[in-house]
């Protein structure tokens, strides 16, 4: 794999004007579009291989033509655009790059599509795209191993969601194979359904990627190392996922009215079975560092050898020691010119050797050497530990000392004694080497300066000579202590306590294994401590010294933007509520009025130990399809026969969960966060046959397959629904939209599925059933219900998974 750009070639699609009216015209488009043309020239690629399309406002046209004659650019419409991918198709080099800006939509039946300049649904109904998924595979057919792929744009283009349905992918290319060795890098905006945010003229995510993945000046946060050959290259998921997803993230809610926005990144062809998706970086000078042990006989008793940076981005190598035919002897690493880092030899527990003090190595032009040449520990030690460990309770002591060859101490002259030490802790000398002592619960001080002096010991140290360190019996075990928040287990995780979600180094567990056992060994420097949620991440970096328990607190709540009712809401506040209640947040209802035939609700009543309020209906018997609206909050949404409901309609628009216990991750992904892409519809059937006690999680799952396009997975899990009993209008409308999709006419059994449905103008219980109804409505020439689900789909709310509208 080459790190240079020079033969790669690259296609930039900015479209800022469209020609209907009904499209909205955007801002930043050409900018971003100009940025990723400079992006593209700071990194290498030649004017002449940057294929650009642009479609500008007369505010924006000054920015194209600011990019010089180089790069001349041509419209946006599908016609051109398929030409020069055409072009792309003929020819070859190490790297495609593809940037895509502008308005995008995101359905079912035809995945990500990205709209072209000409696109209508006027009279014609024709809607010009790029079918993104199928010029994925178009993409990998090419002769160009690594490609990167960015596509800023919503995901929600301003038609409603039956008409964006009835889209017809557009793919004009046939009778291609992707190649075997290609690797596609996708990074999007944001998620379907979302809006992808504009920023003082520029989109939010595009202008933060690029800025991130600045080949010239990228965050030293996305630099991954390869220690094999000293290669820097971008790793693009991390980029992605933690540096640029969680600030965009946050900066979308916090728009008013509040926009769901989360940057994705996915990876296509050999790069799957790659930990790192990689961007190289131009070739920078790299030296060997080779690190031995001696004697010979030693290595069996050191546990490992830790390579670090101990600043952004905190490179590690830990080689495991003695070394397997994969690591030589000495252990070799190369690393950048002008890399400062540490070098420690860590040993098993009981070795019968001195622990060698810490190397802090430079590299620069010339190769380096460190070599850890371990003494044997002295018989009396024993003797003199406890010897020093009865100068007072409350004390706790390292000793520095430097040994010769032999083993033996080098007396008074081999160490300096510092001038100055940090307030609290004493340095004496004694028995040739420095004794620092401090108090206990000031131990990770007293640790770091010690080995900040063993460490410039061994850098001063004449040959034959080496800095060792021992400590008192409190200096043993080098751990993190997670510590969770004040208010428990539940207001971090909610009820997935046995979910793997805490990361701590290369270590992941569970909170109800963190609340058994707090205590995680780790390596001694910097260690990453990871939160990793359905609705959010949370990560620092911390520093621990070898012979340290440090603390970490774990944040009290993970996520910038949505968070799970059922884990924003205290659980004791829900768990003892009735089914058919609704536990609200913002405007408090005057009146709740019961559709059908199912009548009777209570007035809403201040909530006992919440801000809230609570409505409890009651219904004549359990069935699916009751709706309650509530005057004055303006909203309507169906009731669940057995949970309670949770309404936040604080931040404008209205949000309604159904308030479960259920300890799967699914649920908070699914049903609370409708996130529906991403998901291996194998295991979803698997999971749900294993376990799933609501339907409502069914539901949701076999509404991730439908919008995977497996639909032989979505009708297996609507058998699962129908084996248990369950009566949801989804189902009906889930089944006939697969049939439809596949081809099938709407047969006459179909009609009397959905007939009690459309009867009583039933609407379904989850958002995404509300599109395929209408077009169901259509076929069969149901009009009334068709008239209905059109009214519900103008008003319905775009942060809730449970179906919420607007009440006239």
């Amino acid at each position: 794999m080459t790190s240079t750009y020079q033969d790669s070639w690259a296609l930039v699609v900015g479209i800022d004007a469209y020609d209907d009216p009904k499209i909205k015209d955007l801002g930043g488009a050409v900018r971003d579009a100009c940025e990723a043309v400079n992006w593209l020239r700071n990194a290498g690629v030649p004017d002449d291989h940057i294929l650009l399309h642009a479609q500008p406002t007369e505010a924006s046209r000054p920015l194209l033509e600011s990019l010089g004659p180089g790069v001349p650019w041509n419209e946006a419409t599908a016609q051109a655009i398929t030409a020069s991918v055409s072009r792309l198709h003929a020819l070859s080099g190490t790297h495609l790059f593809v940037f895509l800006v502008g308005h995008g939509i995101y359905e079912p039946a035809t995945k990500r599509l990205f709209i072209t300049k000409e696109a209508s649904l006027g009279k014609f109904g024709v809607l010009s795209n790029l079918a993104v998924d199928a010029y994925i595979d178009l993409f990998l057919s090419m002769a160009f191993p690594e490609q990167l792929l960015v596509m800023d744009g919503c995901q929600n283009l301003p038609y409603s969601a039956s008409r964006r349905s009835r889209v017809v992918a557009g793919m004009p290319f046939t009778g291609f194979t992707a190649k075997a060795g290609n690797t596609l890098v996708f990074c999007f905006a944001c998620q379907q359904g979302e809006r992808a945010v504009e920023v003082e003229g520029r989109g939010l995510f595009l202008s933060s990627l690029l800025a991130a993945i600045d080949s010239r000046n990228p965050s030293p946060d996305v630099l991954h190392l390869d220690f094999a050959s000293g290669d820097v290259s971008i790793d693009l998921r991390k980029a992605v996922t933690e540096v640029v997803g969680p600030p965009v993230a946050e900066t979308a809610w916090a728009q008013r009215p509040r926009i769901r926005q989360e940057p994705g990144v996915q990876v296509y062809g050999a790069g799957t079975a790659q930990n790192v998706w990689r961007l190289h970086l131009p070739p920078t000078p790299a030296a060997r560092l080779s690190i031995a042990v001696k004697p010979a006989s030693a290595a069996r008793d050191v546990e490992a050898i830790l390579v670090q940076v101990e600043a952004p981005p905190y490179w590690r190598r830990v080689a495991p020691v003695p070394p397997s035919k994969a690591v030589p002897v000495p252990f070799e690493n190369r690393l950048p010119h002008a890399t400062d880092l540490s070098v420690v030899c860590r040993l098993k527990s009981h070795a019968p050797w001195r622990k060698p003090a810490e190397r802090r190595v430079r590299i620069d032009d010339k190769d380096r050497e460190v070599v850890f040449s371990l003494r044997p520990e002295p018989i009396e030690e024993d003797a003199r530990r406890s010897t020093w460990a009865a100068r007072r309770d409350d004390t706790e002591w390292v000793f520095v000392e430097g040994v010769d060859a032999a083993g033996r101490n080098t007396g008074e002259n081999a160490l300096d004694t510092p001038s100055e030490s940090p307030r609290g802790i004493e340095v004496t000398r004694e028995d040739g080497g420095l004794f620092i002592s401090g108090r206990y619960d000031d131990r990770e001080r007293l640790a770091r300066y010690a080995s900040h002096i063993a460490a410039t010991v061994a850098s001063v140290a004449p040959e034959g000579v080496s800095a060792t360190i021992r400590g008192s019996s409190a200096f043993r075990r080098t751990a993190l202590r997670l510590v969770l928040p004040d208010g428990g287990p539940g207001t971090l995780v909610g009820s997935l306590v046995e979910t793997p979600c805490v990361t701590v180094g290369q270590v992941t567990r569970t909170v109800q294994e963190i609340e058994e056992d707090p205590l995680v060994d780790v390596q001694p420097g910097h260690v990453e401590v990871r939160v990793d949620l359905p609705w959010g991440s949370w990560s620092d970096v911390v520093e621990v010294f070898e012979g340290i328990e440090k603390d970490v607190h774990l944040p009290a709540t993970v996520g910038n933007g949505l968070v799970p009712l059922r884990v924003g809401i205290r659980a004791d506040v829900w768990k003892e509520l009735p089914r058919y209640s609704v536990l609200g947040f913002g405007a408090r209802p005057t009146e709740a009025v019961l559709h059908g035939d199912h009548v009777g609700a209570t007035s809403p009543q201040a909530l006992p130990g919440s801000v809230g309020w609570l409505l409890t209906a009651h219904p004549a018997e359990s069935t699916w399809g009751t709706r309650v609206s509530l005057t004055g909050t303006g909203v309507t949404f169906p009731l669940h026969p057995k949970l309670p409901l949770a309404l936040d309609g604080t931040d404008g628009a209205a949000r309604v969960e159904p308030l479960s216990p259920l300890p799967v991750a699914d649920w908070d992904e699914l049903v609370s966060l409708g996130r529906l892409s991403g998901h291996d519809p194998q295991r979803l059937l698997q999971a749900d046959r294993a376990w799933a006690p609501d339907p409502v999680l069914t539901l949701a799952r076999a509404y991730a397959c439908y919008a995977a396009g497996a639909d032989t997975y979505t009708r297996g899990l609507l058998g699962l629904l129908k084996a248990r009993g369950a009566d949801i209008c989804d189902m009906a409308v889930l089944e006939r939209a697969t049939a439809l999709r596949a081809g099938s006419s709407v047969s006459q059994a179909a009609r009397s599925a959905l007939a009690p449905w459309a009867e009583a103008e039933t609407v379904p219980v989850l958002r995404w059933g509300v599109a395929p109804a209408i077009v169901l409505a259509e076929e069969l020439d149901l009009r009334g219900w068709r008239k209905r689900l059109e009214t519900v789909e103008a008003s319905l709310s775009p942060n809730s998974v449970w179906t919420v509208w607007r009440t006239p």
